[in-house]
């Protein structure tokens, strides 16, 4: 199930390297089959930082598919040691081109038994279609929810959030490391939603969730007030406002995991 329809062009490329080094706090490796992404979330901080790959297009309505990612990846882990992958880190792996093109579904497989550590990071429930290629032992599955009411309005072309919760516990029920990533917060948003949203994490079968705030980089607040609806375009521009609102709200968060008995890691 796919969010609301966006009008996207797809451009095919050739790239020279699948695995890129990251800086991401226990991720050796990131794997990008995608650059741009059909989910167009309106918070996204990958335009923001950059903003020399968009060459005058608009962020979620192209995507270069880099058709040759297999043939690349293939060739880099014969001289690759262990590590652990992020996949994706600047794009969703599995955008609604990915039923076309698969690549992230080949470059699993690649991966699948060689013994490194994998992370798949998504927003969408297609990931499921993949379980039958990866092995458990070695993979673990994430999926992010940033709001439950107003994902139309902030994340239009992303599948529904009880949709993607409901392929996380498919995925936690066929053995799966699973993991719910709850961000960015969008404050005045999240604040009405976090104890429902925590308790359908526990009930999806997570094994911890990861917290990250909002990165508020160039326009982003801006986009984010434009594109919500009231009360909560008010309620946002208040929370905002407020200083302390992230550390307040973490601890919030992590008393209502403490109650859950959820593992609880912070980005911030």
């Amino acid at each position: 199930m796919s969010g609301a329809a966006t009008s996207t062009f797809t451009i095919e490329v050739l790239c020279k390297t699948a695995l890129s080094k990251s800086g991401i706090y226990g991720v050796d490796y990131s794997l990008n089959p995608y650059f741009g992404c059909e989910h167009s979330c309106i918070y996204c901080y990958v335009p923001r930082f950059t903003p020399h790959r968009l060459k005058g297009r608009r962020w979620g309505r192209f995507v270069e598919v880099k058709t040759n990612i297999s043939k690349v990846l293939a060739g880099e882990l014969k001289a690759l040691s262990k590590g652990r992958i992020l996949v994706s880190s600047v794009t969703d792996p599995y955008q609604p081109a990915e039923r076309r093109y698969q690549l992230t579904r080949g470059c699993l497989e690649l991966l699948a038994g060689r013994g490194f550590e994998v992370t798949v990071l998504t927003k969408s429930n297609l990931f499921t279609r993949d379980l039958d290629v990866i092995d458990a032992r070695g993979f673990e599955v994430g999926v992010t929810v940033t709001t439950l009411q107003a994902y139309r309005e902030l994340e239009p072309g992303a599948p529904p959030p009880l949709a993607r919760l409901k392929a996380l516990e498919e995925a936690s029920e066929s053995g799966f490391k699973t993991f719910l990533f709850l961000g960015p917060l969008i404050p005045g948003v999240v604040d009405e939603e976090v104890e429902e949203l925590l308790e359908l994490a526990r009930a999806s079968g997570v094994g911890y969730v990861i917290v990250d705030k909002l990165n508020t980089r160039g326009d982003v607040a801006q986009s984010i007030l434009e594109a919500l609806k009231e009360p909560q375009r008010t309620r946002f521009a208040k929370a905002l406002a407020e200083k302390k609102w992230a550390f307040n709200f973490k601890g919030r968060i992590a008393e209502l995991c403490r109650k859950l008995n959820l593992q609880c890691d912070f980005c911030f």
